[in-house]
């Protein structure tokens, strides 16, 4: 569902500012192969893309992949945002916080995720972002995003 949600969404914004697949890759420096996937939903970009994506087109990631209904009329980006460098960081620690508060184990936060604990376990110890999919599912188990 989110997918294809996501991929009109990128094909509407693509066609309102314009672009062509060739001209979005130019400007956001991403891959015209995988401009191609995610508009044909075969697949969700990674965080890095997805924040050069909302950048680009001044929207907020959760409206691009489907989280938020209307479009608003704020841009993404704000003076007080986090560095994309620091996204990772800053998102594991809000998931840590959220199930130290909880009292939610790993065993437990990945049940609740209905997903591997160990996968869980490696993607929280490894201190990278998970796939695109495993995102929404952690905003709409949490809250945060």
């Amino acid at each position: 569902m989110y997918m294809q949600l996501f991929s009109k969404r990128l094909k509407d914004l693509m066609e309102l500012e314009g672009e062509s697949n060739r001209s979005l890759s130019m400007k956001t420096n991403l891959d015209r192969k995988s401009i191609r996937c995610w508009l044909t939903g075969k697949f969700f970009p990674k965080y890095d893309a997805l924040i050069k994506l909302a950048t680009h087109f001044k929207v907020r990631i959760d409206y691009l992949i489907g989280l938020e209904e209307v479009l608003e009329n704020e841009p993404y980006a704000s003076d007080n945002a986090t560095p994309i460098e620091e996204v990772p960081q800053r998102f594991l620690s809000l998931i840590k916080e959220y199930m130290e508060e909880n009292h939610l184990t790993n065993y437990a936060m990945a049940k609740k995720l209905k997903m591997d604990q160990k996968a869980f376990t490696k993607w929280l110890k490894k201190g990278s972002m998970p796939e695109t999919a495993t995102l929404i599912k952690l905003v709409h188990a949490t809250g945060i995003s």
